[in-house]
């Protein structure tokens, strides 16, 4: 917001001390350097000043005569006025256009059907022996208006699932925050043991058709087949017409034809016979699977996230929030500082989400880099605290904000551990990069000491969430916060 402001001052005239800048009534800013003008007088004792609301909370006073002596304000603070925030414009079309694609079939996305509820419908399927049966196929709603499920894990992952492998850009570029993808899960793997179990009764069962697959002794009774004691239906003279599909966001493995499969859109295993001979969590996550390894590795999913969102409603707010708050921020910190500050938060944020949103938490978006530039904005109040108009009611904005996005985080795909974490993180990356306004020695002493100390403690959050996060194979160890 621009505005015309004048004001008498005495000639030769201007603010140089620490209380002279308390008692003006707003401060001074510069042109496109890091050099702050006060407002002086011009010879006719009058100074031309424009006012210009560079954030939602401060205003600068521009002269357009004079210099003033205050050499740490023209240091430390930048100007704003006519600032390209570049890097906001550019992680904003980023996201719209990862949005955009994972709404194209060819690129393997999807289009989830609306609702609040999940529904279901009955289909025609061929089953075992040749014959057809009714089958109920579940649909998940996005309420948000966008892809499905197994998009937002694994978009672009299609092409692994159809069985081939490819180094395409879109296989690895975009997926939620999906913990089981990411580390080692000892509830993961007590499912995986325990479909071992079962299926080390199972032999190869021979229909009347001669087709033929692996199942258990009482199935194969059920359709009236052979059962032979075997491990592998490959050794006898039959066709196999039931293999592994891998289907469901916790990778449900179930033994049946491909048709079947297809209806519940699934992966048909064609080269497996057994569901413990699969990886169907692999087949979930996509991505480029695990990498040649049979454990989930998939680290990048703290990044991935920030630029994913769950659908059309999801996308604009969070955007236009973004926007309006990020080039503010940006306008103060630059390019650079601003690029940390959004992904840092981001990351660190998804971390936290990852570490206490239990085994099967699935949630995308910006929000933890968004609730990051919230933090910001905290701290460049609390920065700039004595030159700020009124500074209570800017204070109280800023918490009615908070509270309104951790409402939102209560809603489906929305993660309030990504909030929170997002926020706790954007605090001290802030302190660490955001310019500071220092007036006098002691405070810029103080600032530059809380400026080491916020490093301290942000390498060591970084370095203990991670190291809990992978080294800690229970994701329920925390109970009292579900």
């Amino acid at each position: 917001m621009v505005a015309d402001h004048t004001t008498n001052t005495p000639a030769g005239a201007s603010y140089g001390a620490t209380e002279d800048v308390d008692s003006a009534p707003l401060l001074t800013r510069g042109n496109r350097s890091d050099v702050i003008s006060p407002i002086v007088a011009s010879p006719s004792g009058e100074a031309r000043d424009r006012v210009i609301e560079d954030s939602p909370h401060r205003l600068w006073r521009e002269s357009d005569e004079g210099f003033s002596p205050q050499a740490n304000l023209r240091r430390k603070l930048r100007v704003i006025e006519g600032y390209t925030p570049s890097f906001t414009r550019f992680i904003t079309f980023a996201q719209i256009i990862v949005f955009s694609l994972s709404l194209i079939p060819h690129l393997g996305g999807t289009i989830a059907p609306w609702g609040f509820h999940t529904t279901s419908h009955s289909t025609e399927v061929t089953v075992f022996g040749g014959s057809t049966d009714n089958q109920q196929v579940y649909n998940i709603p996005n309420m948000w208006i966008g892809p499905r499920v197994e998009t937002l894990i694994h978009w672009g992952a299609h092409h692994l699932l159809a069985g081939h492998v490819t180094n395409s850009f879109f296989e690895k570029f975009a997926g939620a925050k999906f913990s089981p993808c990411m580390r080692s899960d000892k509830h993961v793997e007590e499912v995986r043991s325990s479909i071992e179990d079962i299926e080390g009764s199972y032999g190869c069962c021979i229909d009347q058709q001669n087709s033929c697959g692996m199942m258990s002794q009482s199935s194969c009774a059920d359709v009236s087949g052979t059962f032979v004691r075997t491990t592998n239906c490959s050794t006898l003279a039959c066709h196999i017409s039931v293999r592994p599909c891998c289907h469901g966001q916790q990778g449900y493995c179930n033994i049946i034809t491909e048709d079947h499969c297809d209806a519940i859109h699934g992966h048909f295993h064609d080269d497996a016979q057994l569901c413990s001979h699969v990886n169907c969590l692999e087949a979930v996550c996509g991505m480029g699977g695990f990498w040649g390894k049979d454990e989930p590795n998939q680290w990048f999913r703290f990044v991935t996230p920030i630029f994913m969102h769950v659908g059309v409603l999801h996308l604009i707010p969070n955007l236009l929030f973004q926007y309006h708050i990020g080039k503010e921020i940006e306008a103060t910190a630059g390019f650079w500082r601003m690029a940390a500050i959004y992904l840092i938060s981001g990351i660190g944020g998804n971390i936290v989400a990852c570490l206490f949103g239990g085994p099967w938490s699935l949630s995308t978006g910006a929000s933890s880099s968004i609730y990051g530039l919230i933090a910001a904005t905290c701290v460049d109040l609390f920065y700039s605290w004595k030159l700020v108009q009124h500074r209570i009611q800017q204070a109280i904005r800023l918490l009615c904000v908070v509270f309104l996005v951790l409402g939102i985080g209560t809603l489906p795909f929305i993660d309030n551990f990504a909030h929170v974490g997002g926020f706790i993180f954007g605090i001290f990356v802030t302190m660490v990069f955001l310019p500071a306004v220092e007036i006098g020695t002691f405070e810029a002493v103080c600032k530059n000491y809380l400026r080491i100390f916020s490093s301290i403690i942000l390498i060591s959050l970084i370095a203990a969430a991670l190291s809990v996060f992978f080294t800690n194979p229970d994701s329920q160890f925390c109970e009292w916060c579900k």
